[in-house]
């Protein structure tokens, strides 16, 4: 490449979808991912796409859902664009072999998951969507000689001149480091999912983005609004933690107690298919009392639907047809991010960002089920098409230096501990219920570890920033919403479909 290509740091479907829209517009991009392209957390999605393409579903009735479920917080012009541009950016995924599963005439089959008054959730292979995603786009973007694909990469740190980022300086994948100008930096990082003792998320999801985007001085907001998926099969010491998908219960599968009573009418008329954060916050109650269990023992083609939860589940030695199967919540989502205006640009120049290390505004205080596959679709595909307009805009150095603290050096294998312990404080202080008390007790502990940890060690402290930038943010919300709940606060009115 002669000349600085935009740099897409990420390969979800956030930056996958980016570096194909780019390829469409004519520009070339550098696509770079730490792991490979099955390690995002879109291949782990066994949810759908929400999108209201199906019969008696409109854009305003799916706006209106997405509305309900923000809890007062989500940007109705960004929820606009969601609904709106969706169905579009679906239409152009089936053109490019998106396989979806479809009805016996053919038609696209819609499921029902939870705070969704339709059946708008597009799943494929019943709960192998993300995996299905991935492999359609990376089968395009490896066979576009616009993208140049840098797996076994990692970004060290992001390099500003003036008030504009103008690239990065990357590791290879035996740790040394390289300057790489950039036109544009979208950043498509994902999530902070092992910042916590228990997620859903891949072992890359470390807040990396968050991270980069602080580092420079880039906004970020709502960081207290973290989603707790209420299903998560509860197996000791296993990282990610397998997920039993919403569309299990949204099939009808039931949750009950260690008594066999369905707990989840207590906190919302709708049970099980309640808004996620009162129903991972029922779980956690009775996981507390005594256990909490997914019944799933009536749905007689488990493992037609679900084929890729059902085979997990007997590697578990369980069997949903005979066995009541254990629960527990887990870090599945943030709602919060790097803030963008509804084209990708954070508050500095050069960089973007796209995905769920974004914050859009769609989700509000708790995100709407299967709505994140779509925003990932929505913005990054407005993102890319405002980078390829800059194509003449501004000038970018043509070398970036390094310096010798750029270099891996390998200390951070000396800190596991520390990671573990930081996890360990965060599910404890900072997790499905909050109060003072637990958020200034994760403060200090936070502070405490990273006052041990040297500057060399600059993964671990990366964690660690994140994890106090998320503390402090729980701290300040003085109040009950969403996936924000503060005990020492009274919740806020019961929400009710629109």
């Amino acid at each position: 490449m002669s000349k600085p290509v935009p740099l897409i740091v990420g390969a979800g479907v956030a930056g996958l979808w980016a570096a194909w829209r780019l390829a469409t517009e004519g520009r070339e991009s550098l696509l770079l991912t730490k792991g490979t392209l099955s390690d995002s957390a879109t291949a782990w999605a066994q949810g759908g796409i929400a999108v209201a393409l199906g019969p008696g579903d409109s854009p305003a009735q799916h706006a209106k859902d997405t509305l309900a479920a923000g809890d007062g917080l989500s940007d109705p012009e960004a929820v606009d664009i969601l609904v709106n541009e969706g169905p579009e950016r679906i239409r152009e995924l089936l053109a490019l072999g998106a396989a979806f599963d479809r009805a016996e005439d053919g038609r696209l089959r819609f499921g029902l998951e939870a705070a969704h008054t339709r059946a708008r959730i597009l799943h494929a292979d019943g709960d192998r969507t993300g995996a299905m995603l991935v492999r359609c786009l990376t089968a395009v973007v490896r066979h576009l000689p616009q993208i140049t694909l840098l797996e076994h990469s990692e970004v060290r740190r992001l390099v500003s001149e003036g008030d504009r980022v103008v690239g990065a300086i990357v590791l290879d994948s035996s740790g040394r480091p390289h300057g790489i100008p950039a036109s544009a930096v979208v950043l498509a990082t994902g999530g902070v999912g092992q910042l916590f003792e228990v997620t859903t998320n891949p072992l890359g999801a470390t807040g990396d983005g968050w991270a980069l985007a602080h580092e420079v001085g880039a906004e970020l907001r709502d960081l207290e609004f973290l989603q707790f998926h209420p299903t998560a099969l509860k197996l000791t010491g296993v990282n990610p933690a397998p997920l039993i998908s919403e569309a299990v219960r949204g099939a009808g599968a039931l949750l009950v107690d260690s008594s066999g009573r369905r707990f989840t009418l207590d906190a919302d008329a709708r049970g099980e298919l309640g808004p996620r954060d009162v129903v991972a916050r029922a779980v956690a109650e009775a996981d507390a009392a005594g256990g909490a269990f997914l019944d799933a023992r009536a749905l007689t083609d488990f493992a037609t639907q679900f084929p890729g939860i059902h085979a997990m589940l007997r590697g578990a030695g369980l069997d949903p047809a005979r066995d009541l199967l254990p629960v527990a919540t887990a870090l599945h989502y943030a709602m919060g991010g790097v803030s963008t205006d509804l084209d990708g640009h954070t508050s500095r120049a050069g960089l973007w960002a796209a995905g769920e290390v974004a914050c859009t505004g769609v989700h509000g205080a708790n995100r709407l089920a299967s709505n994140s596959l779509l925003e990932g679709l929505v913005f990054s595909d407005r993102v890319a098409r405002e980078v390829a307009g800059e194509r003449d805009s501004v000038r970018i150095p043509e070398r970036l230096a390094t310096v010798d603290a750029d270099a891996d050096t390998g200390v951070d294998a000396a800190y596991a501990a520390v990671r573990q312990e930081m996890r360990e404080i965060m599910t404890r202080g900072v997790g499905v219920v909050r109060t003072e008390a637990s958020l200034a007790d994760a403060q200090a502990g936070l502070t405490r570890l990273e006052l041990a940890t040297p500057a060399t060690a600059w993964r671990t402290r990366r964690q660690l920033s994140v994890a106090q930038l998320i503390t402090r943010s729980a701290r300040g919300r003085r109040e009950s919403r969403g996936g924000h709940r503060r005990a020492d606060f009274p919740p806020r009115p019961a929400r009710q479909p629109l």
